[in-house]
């Protein structure tokens, strides 16, 4: 959406250039001679994504989001979460790697595939001095399934006012703007980059609740980032791990809670494991009243069943599990 953000005054120039640039595109203004939508389509999917700075890089990324299912996409700070967002939207030029927008080639198709984005983002997006309704308007001429019904109820649902500018909002409100008029054209992805981490618990709660009716109700496939991995826990169908640019995991959270799990038990066994250099350890931590572990039950040693034996497992969230993968 950055190349739209030129001004009010050359909204209809743009409006008009975009309509006329593909006759394959939805109508810009009426829906006419719309594409067939396209079916049987992962809703996001990349394969070797790869981008390149001074200082990072994000090394062959490839993951695929479903209709209907949210994934959650985790790491540290500077792990490269926002950069996949960036270049999953078209914000940022790639280096390398293919992706499809529910079905479109990004390369090929970027007009449509961008109009099935919904993006939810920690920067301005819109015209800070213009209303919030102003805005609608202008940046929902750029996508065939925009609502101005659908934006004024859900303007309502979050208690915005029309006439508020963005500059005028806090972040909490932000998102929930961006959030009300990603909702209003429909969109078959939403790309949601830190979404809750500014909203107060209440709202919170009432996001996690409404993203899930949508993604019920409208089949959308949605990449959640988040540290707030208890987010998550609650709503994500499948979760990727990335630490520095890389993606350690990719799948989903059942298969995650299949695989994995925590052990726990006196400091003797616990530093038996150590000792032992199992690799079907991940991590563990000793400390003078027990130890802790994430264990690998894809490649467990007869070994490792046998001091098992003398342990306590649980079953892990998704914090510890992230903790242990990356320090692993």
């Amino acid at each position: 959406m950055e190349k739209y953000q030129v001004g009010l005054d050359r909204k209809e120039e743009l409006t008009d250039k975009n309509c006329t640039k593909a006759e394959e595109f939805s109508s810009c203004r009426n829906g006419v001679n719309r594409k067939e939508e396209k079916t049987g389509e992962s809703c996001i999917k990349a394969e070797g994504l790869s981008r390149s700075y001074r200082n990072f890089r994000l090394h062959g990324i490839s993951l695929e989001v479903p209709a209907g299912s949210i994934f959650g996409l985790i790491g540290r700070n500077g792990a490269g979460k926002t950069t996949v967002m960036k270049l999953l939207s078209g914000h940022t030029k790639k280096s390398g790697g293919k992706i499809w927008i529910a079905g479109y080639d990004m390369d090929r198709e970027p007009i449509p595939a961008r109009a099935q984005i919904g993006l939810m983002m920690d920067e301005p997006m819109f015209f800070e001095t213009r209303s919030l309704w102003d805005n609608g308007m202008a940046f929902g001429s750029f996508y065939p399934d925009f609502s101005q019904d659908s934006f004024q109820k859900w303007l309502s649902v979050f208690r915005l006012k029309k006439s508020a500018w963005p500059g005028m909002l806090s972040k909490g409100e932000r998102l929930k703007f961006q959030f009300a008029f990603a909702l209003s054209h429909h969109p078959k992805t939403l790309l949601l980059d830190e979404p809750t981490g500014n909203l107060d618990p209440v709202f919170r709660k009432e996001f996690l609740e409404l993203l899930q009716e949508a993604v019920e109700e409208e089949q959308i496939g949605v990449l959640f980032s988040s540290h707030l991995t208890t987010d998550l826990e609650q709503i994500a169908d499948g979760v990727a791990l990335l630490e520095q640019g890389k993606l350690l995991y990719s799948d989903s959270i059942e298969s995650l809670k299949s695989r994995y799990c925590l052990l726990k038990g006196a400091p003797e066994t616990g530093n038996q494991l150590k000792l032992s250099r199992e690799p079907g350890i991940v991590g563990i931590q000793v400390s003078r009243v027990g130890f802790e572990a994430l264990a690998d039950l894809e490649n467990l040693s007869p070994n490792l069943r046998n001091i098992m034996e003398n342990t306590v497992q649980e079953e892990v969230d998704l914090s510890k599990w992230m903790y242990y993968m990356i320090r692993h």
